[in-house]
């Protein structure tokens, strides 16, 4: 009987190279998409999947909203408080690899530098969908990352 390794667990919020990685390869090449929930105009909650969540900063995420006057985006103004999850399941489908729980505040960033560092970083089939870039880059202040990836158990706080 071999035992696993005792996962290093993080409280700093700040988002490592291994997390990064996961999310920077969610959509291309893993093909899971990020879940992206959020409480609308109505103050229902909305979700939806995302395969164009970067990181921008060490603490904040960036998703393209390709629809600038969309559910999601509309939603920011009235109530900015965002949930992202990544799941990452194990080959045979049974126990999750990796979950990720990010919480934070999202607001449209509509600076050239911002729209650009989004647009540009995110996967080429995202930017294919919105060729002519009418889009709107959503960043999301991150308050919390909890979950885990291998190696690391994330209990990260602001």
């Amino acid at each position: 009987m071999t035992t696993q390794p005792t996962p290093e667990t993080l409280t700093e919020l700040k988002i490592n190279d291994a997390l990064k990685q996961k999310v920077m390869q969610a959509y291309v090449p893993n093909d899971l998409p990020i879940m992206v929930a959020y409480v609308d105009e109505q103050g229902r909650p909305g979700m939806s999947y995302r395969g164009s969540v970067v990181v921008v900063s060490e603490t904040q995420l960036g998703v393209w909203a390709r629809n600038a006057e969309g559910g999601t985006v509309s939603a920011l103004a009235k109530n900015p408080n965002v949930t992202l999850v990544y799941r990452e399941p194990t080959p045979d489908h049974g126990r999750s690899a990796a979950v990720v729980t990010f919480r934070g505040k999202g607001r449209v960033d509509n600076s050239e530098a911002m729209r650009d560092a989004v647009y540009n970083t995110m996967p080429q089939r995202e930017r294919d969908s919105d060729a002519e870039k009418k889009g709107v880059a959503i960043i999301v202040d991150l308050e919390s990352i909890t979950g885990f990836i291998p190696g690391y158990r994330l209990q990260m706080t602001k």
